[in-house]
Order: structure tokens, then C-alpha cells, then sequence
């Protein structure tokens, strides 16, 4: 469908809106031509809807999208007027999902009063009736999810009725936003930023074309940038605020021409905002901060109380504004990590030092969540061009994530495993994961049983890498009560038929995974036989793994071999 036929499929679904609520609608001139409704829906649309377009001050953008003539001097006006009537309606309904008769009237109440939309006045009334009604529908609804407010709303939408959607093509990157992005980032502006991040964000959702970082050099640049800042004015990311960096902002020359009692009171006071955020610092009395030394030292008592009522009046702005550093910071995170899902970026992303290390930085902190989440599920893709050994965070990294390992979150296991099995494949990771072996072993046995078959998967394809290095390694897994025990009982899931499948697709699907499972237990116990002190352990399911290799042709050539090797032990 062209974009003519697209427009005029438009215009007949608003026709069709406006007839089921009594409206005739025609369409309007502006400049001497007929209005282009549906290229004005769409440059609006793209840009978040009337209410953004009209808080951003976009309009005069949207104008330059049409050609109209110099004698219109106030088309921003009309468009937004002509907008108001036709579309808005159609707009919450179907770009937002609203009731019929939503709109944001804190921008248009006023105008509401003033501006005649070509209803009949008791079509006005009814539509300030459903108005009211939507918004007491909205506090009814306002403590339950979003999934489920969504869900409500399109089941009240008519299966019949065709919902115009915008190309999901419309949210390619282009150029000159992506410019725009990385100026904001550099402007640090509130209004920019949130534009900048939602757009990334949309960015790394599109999976029709991927966004690729290296076509931007300096996009990363900008990002890391902003990154580094943000933590500094999010409090509990930051560091304590030591004595010894409170000497270095004053000068250890100046403080060598203070006297002794200075010094004293000087200590005094900085023993008071020791272990403090950056931020709270600056609440701190300006003979610190400042180093004026015409100034008067303040007595400690009084200082804490100029502290505490400097905090009365700017706690709340501070937690404000924290949080809403912190929910950007949440958001951009999201996206870089679907951005390094896309394996042309994973290159780009290795080549920024300083981006990896906040990453590092936030992991190892544990500080938020949503943040340290969003840094495992980055090195769980990055994790195969990691090499250890080049890291300052080499032994801090691998104590977290066994300490991830061991914990209670099975996603979060999922993420460390996947890391762990990338990581052993580059050789110069192998003596390193070796070496902790004793520290996550026991938690991979049980990983053998869990449920979750991808993550099970992980797990094997792990072990058979382990199972391949030192002959130490082999033997203290076959040495473990249970990992041969579960390796074997893997062997014979082969032998169980998917019959309580009913569709064969689904039953043809598992018996592929089935296959797998059996022939990555099957390769790892070929590898643990390979080590002379491993075979005594394996004599014991001698009979286990003779059944399978008798009755199972996918895994027999492996088995054999096994036998073979545990025939030869004495």
C-alpha cells in the first residue's frame, strides 16, 4: 500500500470515528489548499502526540513539513487548532488507547471555552460528560498495573474496527536526531535529555533494522560522558568522601600555613562530613569548600546545624532531582544493553574502556538493581571478547559473580553461567575459572536438575569446555557425589518419547532439545574418562552407560569409547 492509499484509508477511519458520535466532519483549508490531515496525524504522532509536541515547542518543525505560502504567518496556530478538532479524539483513542472524549486539558482548558470545533453544543457537553467519566475511570484503575490497564483498553476496542497504526519503519534513526541526541547529552538539558534517552531506547527495540553504533563514532563519547556525570549527583552510587580527599581540595601547602589549633578545628570539621556523598558536601561550611581562609573556622555544633537546616529546605529538591537522574540513568542502561545484544555493536562497545569500567563499577557496587541487572545481562553478551587477565577488575569480577552464582535469582544464574561459558572459551580465561572451580561447583550440579531446559543447556555446554582443560579439573568433577550421578541420568532422557505432546511439531521440537542435552553429557563423561584417577568413579554406572550406548545410536560412538576406557582399568 503507497502512501496515497495509506491516506486515504486514513481519512475514511476518521470519517467513520466521527460518524459513530454524530459528527460530520469536513476537512479544512488552510493557505488556500485542502489541510493534509494525515501527513499532520503522522508528524505529530511521531513525535509523541499534542501534548508533547505542544510542552517541546515542536510545532514550528512540524510547519516546515508543509509548503505553505508566505502570506500564512501564524501556521503554527492554525495547525495545532485544526489538530485539536479533527484528531486529538482519534489520537487518544488509538495512539494512546484512551477513552473516547480523553484530552489533556491542562493545556487546552482554556481553549476549550473559546475554540468552536463544529459539534453541536450538546455533542460538546456529552464529550466533557465521557471526559469526566474517563478521569474517574482513571483513579479507579490508577493502583493496578500498566500491563493490566493496557490489556482493559484494547479490549474495548471493536474486533471489527481497523486501528491505523504508524510503520514501525517511522522509528529508524535518522542523522539528524541522532545528532540531536548527542548534543543533548553534551547540553545536559532536562527536556533534550529525555528525548535523547526515549529515542535511543526506541532505537534498540527496533529489531526490523538494527541501530548500528559504529555508523555514530562519537555517540558512545557523549554517553559515557553523561554517565560519568550522573553518577556524581546520585548519592548512593557515589563513593564515601574521605579525609585525605578533603586535604587534597584545600591545598596540603595551605594547610602546612595553618596553625596547630586551625588544623585541629579543620580535622574536626571534616571528621563531620567524612563518609559523606560529594553532594551533600557542598551543603558543607564554605571555609571547606571554597578554602577561604579569611573566613571564620565554625564551631563543629554549629555547623551541623546549619547542615541540617540547609537539608531542611533542599532534601526534598535534592531526592527529586536524584530521582529523576536516577530513572534516566535506569532507562539508558536498558538501552545500551539492547544495543550490545546486536552483535555488530559488541566491538564498538569493546573498545570503550571507560564505558565498560562504569559497568564493572555499577556490578561490583550492587547499589541499585535495576542497574546492576542491566550491567550483568551487558557482560553476559560481552563476555566472549573479555579477557581477564587485561582487567583491573579481574578478581572483583569473578567474586561477584560466583557470589551471583550462589545466589537465590535464577535469571540473574542464567546471566553468570552464560558469562562463565563464554568466557572459558578464550583460552587465556581457563586457568582463571579453573582455579575457583571448588568456589561454584556444587551450584552448577544442581543447575544439572533444574527445570529450565536453556538454562540446563548452559550449563552443559559449560561443563563439557570445563571438562576438556587439566586432568585436575576432570577428576575434581568426577570426584563431586553428584555431577556423574546427574550427567548419567541425562544420558537416558534420550530414551523417553515426547508422547504426551499432542502437536508433533512440539514433540519433534523437544526431542531435539532431548538429543542435545544427551550428547553434551555424553561428550562431557568421554572428557572425565580421559583422566586416569576419574575412570574409578565412572566404574560405578559401568551398566548405566552400557543400556545407553545399546539402545541410543546418537550417543553410542561416545559411550564406546568410555567402555572401552573403563575395560582397561584393573
Amino acid at each position: 500500500m503507497d502512501e496515497r492509499e495509506e491516506e486515504k484509508v486514513f481519512i475514511q477511519q476518521l470519517q467513520k470515528f466521527w460518524e459513530q458520535r454524530g459528527v460530520t466532519i469536513k476537512i479544512p483549508q488552510i493557505g488556500g489548499r485542502e489541510l493534509e490531515v494525515f501527513k499532520l496525524y503522522k508528524a505529530v504522532t511521531k513525535r509523541g502526540g499534542l501534548k508533547v509536541v505542544s510542552a517541546n515547542k515542536l510545532w514550528k518543525e512540524i510547519v516546515d513539513q508543509f509548503s505553505f505560502p508566505a502570506t500564512c504567518t501564524s501556521a503554527s496556530f492554525t495547525l495545532r487548532n485544526h489538530y485539536q478538532k479533527l484528531l486529538l479524539a482519534y489520537e487518544q483513542k488509538y495512539f494512546f488507547g484512551k477513552e473516547d472524549g480523553y484530552i489533556y486539558d491542562e493545556e487546552m482548558s482554556s481553549n476549550r471555552k473559546k475554540t468552536k470545533i463544529g459539534f453541536e453544543e450538546e455533542n460538546q457537553q456529552a464529550s466533557y460528560a465521557v471526559e469526566a467519566e474517563d478521569r474517574q475511570h482513571q483513579l479507579e484503575f490508577s493502583g493496578q498495573p500498566l500491563s493490566t490497564l493496557l490489556n482493559q483498553n484494547y479490549q474495548k476496542v471493536e474486533k471489527a474496527e481497523t486501528i491505523f497504526f504508524i510503520k514501525k519503519s517511522k522509528i529508524q534513526a535518522q542523522a539528524s536526531e541522532v545528532k540531536r541526541i548527542m548534543l543533548a547529552f553534551e547540553s545536559r538539558i532536562d527536556d533534550e535529555l529525555t528525548f535523547a534517552i526515549n529515542n535511543l531506547l526506541m532505537y534498540s527495540c527496533n529489531y526490523s533494522q538494527s541501530f548500528l553504533i559504529d555508523q555514530y563514532p562519537q555517540l558512545l563519547d557523549t554517553i559515557t560522558s553523561y554517565i560519568e556525570d550522573t553518577i556524581k549527583q546520585i548519592s548512593y552510587l557515589n563513593k564515601s568522601y574521605s579525609f585525605k580527599t578533603c586535604l587534597q581540595t584545600v591545598g596540603q601547602q595551605q594547610l602546612e600555613n595553618l596553625g596547630q589549633s586551625q588544623r585541629k578545628s579543620m580535622q574536626v570539621q571534616t571528621d563531620l562530613i567524612k563518609n559523606q556523598n560529594v553532594l551533600e558536601n557542598y551543603n558543607s561550611h564554605i571555609s571547606i569548600i571554597m578554602n577561604d581562609q579569611t573566613s571564620e573556622i565554625v564551631k563543629p555544633s554549629e555547623l551541623i546545624y546549619q547542615k541540617k537546616y540547609i537539608d531542611l529546605i533542599q532534601g526534598n529538591y535534592e531526592k527529586k532531582a536524584e530521582c529523576k537522574h536516577l530513572e534516566k540513568l535506569r532507562t539508558l542502561f536498558v538501552a545500551l544493553r539492547n544495543f550490545a545484544m546486536i552483535r555488530s555493536n559488541e566491538a564498538c562497545f569493546m573498545k570503550q574502556d571507560k564505558l565498560l569500567s562504569f559497568f564493572y563499577q555499577i556490578l561490583l557496587s550492587g547499589a541499585d538493581q535495576e542497574l546492576s541487572k542491566s550491567a550483568l545481562e551487558i557482560f553476559s553478551v560481552l563476555s566472549k571478547h573479555i579477557h581477564l587477565k587485561q582487567s583491573v577488575y579481574m578478581d572483583a569480577f569473578m567474586q561477584k559473580l560466583i557470589e551471583i552464582l550462589n545466589g537465590e535469582s535464577y535469571e540473574d544464574i542464567g546471566l553468570v553461567t552464560e558469562t562463565f561459558r563464554n568466557m572459558i572459551s578464550i583460552s587465556d580465561n581457563e586457568a582463571i575459572i579453573e582455579g575457583a572451580i571448588g568456589e561454584y561447583i556444587d551450584q552448577l550440579a544442581r543447575l544439572l536438575i533444574y527445570q529450565n531446559q536453556e538454562l540446563r543447556e548452559i550449563v552443559l555446554e559449560f561443563f563439557c569446555y570445563l571438562s576438556d582443560l587439566k586432568m585436575a579439573t576432570r577428576l575434581s568433577i568426577a570426584k563431586h557425589p553428584k555431577i556423574l550421578q546427574r550427567l548419567v541420568a541425562i544420558l537416558s532422557i534420550g530414551q523417553i518419547k515426547n508422547n504426551s505432546l499432542k502437536q508433533q511439531e512440539q514433540r519433534n521440537n523437544q526431542d531435539k532439545i532431548n538429543e542435545k542435552h544427551v550428547k553434551l553429557a555424553a561428550i562431557t563423561l568421554n572428557n572425565i574418562s580421559q583422566a586416569p584417577a576419574a575412570k574409578q568413579y565412572l566404574l560405578i554406572f559401568e551398566k548405566e552407560l552400557f543400556l545407553v550406548a545399546a539402545s541410543d545410536e546418537t550417543v553410542t560412538p561416545l559411550l564406546s569409547q568410555i567402555l572401552f576406557e573403563l575395560s582397561l582399568v584393573e
